[in-house]
């Protein structure tokens, strides 16, 4: 009945913590770093010199004053913070590569390498849990670390697409503005990753890289109003099962992925995504190869929920209750499979 191997040990959790310890002090080094101009320097005219700044590397860059005490204060400042950022993304990355190299010997969870590229961009842009929620396979490393332990094989292995649900506006976002970010945040960053990214002319909610790999932008209904004026990606919007996506306490955890980096997962809480993954198996429009992967994906999650993370996602009558209609009878068969029987919030078997 449970699609696990092992359970961790206490060094791997202790491992797996310090990992994302460690992850987070290396991005608020990269931001720091990124804030600052990308550099400053002297230009000498017929008239003097002057300070000159280029915000970003494709920037031309602009005079800000003539040479005296106070640009030349400025220069000497400037100076100091861009060596102190740049020692601390050396020192902080020295550190994380440390700590990753413990996570693999420990044969912790492993990300895929695209995927996590890409997660690991967004988080760096401040995109990840604001703006986007990793949803499909590659969100279920996060609920190992989560639970404590390994599913079986097969449960979690490689796909050739990446699914990613737009979150800006609701409830499980980090953000608490709704407000539409400019431009395309998403095909912003897969451009910088690759800039062979496309959008399928097909399929609008998704783009495509020059090998094909397929990353969709997926959207409920209820957060259509913040995205992008300007998106260049077109979510559909009869992924009305995308609302369930929303729903409780959305999961975050650092993972390394095969090609031995950091990245960060922000997923749905579990309970929902079980769920929606027993929903799909049953989809008709959904990939009939694909269907037992979505059984088997939502069974193994709400066992791995019912005995590994029954504390901070109970399976309890509250939950049950807010569990809609089209939703029921999956989580009802899978109840009486399994012999479950939900308990009142707060109530726990000693």
């Amino acid at each position: 009945m449970l699609n696990i191997v092992s359970t961790f040990t206490p060094e791997m959790i202790r491992i797996a913590a310090n990992l994302q310890q460690r992850y987070d002090a290396w991005v608020f080094a990269i931001r720091d770093a990124d804030s600052l101009p990308s550099s400053m320097y002297w230009i000498n005219k017929p008239s003097g010199s002057y300070l000159a700044v280029k915000k970003n590397s494709g920037d031309n860059g602009t005079t800000v004053g003539a040479k005296n005490e106070e640009t030349e204060k400025t220069y000497s400042e400037y100076q100091s913070r861009r060596a102190a950022a740049e020692k601390a993304v050396q020192d902080t990355g020295v550190v994380l590569a440390d700590i990753i190299r413990s996570y693999k010997e420990h044969k912790l969870p492993l990300a895929m390498a695209r995927p996590a590229t890409i997660l690991r961009e967004l988080d760096i842009e401040g995109l990840l849990g604001t703006d986007l929620l990793t949803v499909g396979t590659n969100a279920f490393c996060a609920y190992e670390i989560e639970a404590g332990c390994k599913f079986s094989a097969g449960i979690s292995d490689e796909t050739d697409d990446f699914d990613l649900s737009w979150c800006r506006g609701s409830d499980v976002s980090l953000s608490k503005t709704s407000d539409r970010p400019v431009g395309s945040p998403l095909m912003r960053v897969l451009k910088r990753i690759d800039p062979s990214y496309r959008i399928n002319k097909g399929k609008p909610y998704q783009a495509l890289d020059s090998t094909g790999y397929e990353v969709e932008l997926l959207a409920a209904p209820s957060v259509f109003r913040t995205l992008a004026k300007n998106e260049v990606f077109v979510p559909m919007p009869i992924f009305f099962e995308q609302e369930w996506l929303l729903k409780g306490r959305p999961v975050r955890h650092v993972i390394v992925s095969r090609d031995a980096k950091a990245c960060p997962i922000f997923a749905p809480d579990p309970r929902w995504m079980a769920l929606h993954k027993l929903w799909l198996a049953e989809k008709p429009e959904r990939n009939a190869n694909k269907k037992p992967k979505d059984k088997t994906q939502g069974d193994a999650l709400l066992d791995l929920v019912m005995t590994k993370m029954k504390a901070s996602y109970p399976l309890d009558t509250d939950f049950i209750l807010d569990i809609p209609d089209e939703l029921r009878r999956y989580f009802d068969r899978w109840a009486n499979e399994r012999g479950f029987v939900a308990q009142k919030p707060g109530f726990s078997l000693r």
